[in-house]
């Protein structure tokens, strides 16, 4: 097992200056600093005095991870941030632009600045993250079948057959697709239910697919490519009700009416689709800022906090 001495002798520094990075008190400097928490990492060091401090002080502050602002992610951070503060607990807010500001804040596991770490959206690979789960837990937004990190993801695989069936059923025979990014998890669900879908009707028609890196201006681009097709679908079914509101917004702009022109499916039953009548998938988003909230201060306490049982369903509206 790593002492405190190997730590030392790794990043070419004094006993006393690790102690210090350790438990955050007294002046290190940047450079030393970064050396200590690489030899601590490089060694898989867990200090004594860490564990001490994780048995009987708690920081009561967790930090939460974001890679930029989407409505839905604003959402998400409102219910985290009620759930945790009505137990609490502080959330300090992280907007992370690259890896090396992710590490940064996970390096606060480390050193005791934040009990616990929620990641809504990774900028590092998985196998690089998890190894911080010996200094404290970690939840996250995204997909990942991990012993060690807790998802709280909702499979949209199902969800999105579902709507694919249900607009079938309605006899709607050219469908559009408007998706995030093709990398993500979730998309790549989405995809795979399309492909189902398919193979059981090759007779409908969706070869109108659009794919945007971010949410902001996503529907509006979406909504003009929409307008300059001919014989567009007759349903555009969209990942997120911020960008289905967008989309409907630019196409009346233009004159067109939802749903007598075109009819708008959206998913996550935000307040946009609340204000805008979207029929939406309702994800159980606060129950998913809870289930999260839950694994993290179960681990904290060393509790059996119950989670929710989560039910996805449709919210139907009048846009489609």
């Amino acid at each position: 097992m790593a002492t405190i001495f190997d730590v030392a002798k790794l990043a070419q520094t004094s006993k006393s200056t690790v102690s210090r990075v350790v438990s955050g008190h007294g002046y290190v400097s940047a450079s030393v600093r970064k050396r200590v928490l690489a030899a601590m990492r490089d060694v898989n060091y867990v200090p004594n005095q860490l564990a001490r401090q994780l048995k009987a002080q708690r920081t009561k502050t967790i930090g939460f991870l974001v890679n930029e602002y989407a409505p839905v992610m604003g959402d998400l951070i409102n219910y985290f941030t009620q759930i945790a503060q009505s137990d609490g607990y502080r959330v300090n807010m992280y907007q992370t632009t690259n890896a090396a500001d992710e590490l940064h804040v996970l390096n606060q596991l480390m050193t005791h600045e934040l009990d616990a770490v929620y990641i809504a959206v990774r900028h590092n690979r998985w196998d690089k993250i998890e190894p911080y789960t010996k200094y404290g837990p970690i939840a996250t937004w995204q997909r990942i079948d991990s012993n060690e990190i807790y998802s709280s993801y909702i499979d949209h695989y199902p969800l999105y057959l579902q709507i694919l069936t249900y607009l079938v059923n309605q006899g709607y025979t050219r469908i559009g697709h408007v998706l995030n990014n093709k990398r993500a998890s979730n998309t790549q669900a989405r995809l795979h239910a399309i492909a189902a879908f398919k193979r059981k009707y090759p007779q409908i028609d969706q070869e109108w697919q659009q794919a945007h890196q971010h949410q902001q201006h996503a529907g509006e681009q979406a909504a003009l490519t929409w307008l300059q097709t001919p014989n567009p679908p007759q349903v555009v079914v969209l990942y997120a009700d911020y960008v289905a509101a967008e989309f409907i917004a630019t196409l009346r702009l233009h004159g067109k009416r939802v749903p007598e022109d075109c009819r708008v499916f959206g998913f996550d039953n935000s307040e946009f689709g609340r204000l805008m009548a979207i029929t939406t998938v309702d994800a159980q988003l606060q129950g998913q800022a809870q289930n999260a909230y839950t694994y993290l201060i179960n681990r904290i306490q060393q509790t059996s906090r119950p989670y929710q049982q989560l039910t996805p369903r449709l919210i139907f509206r009048s846009s489609c």
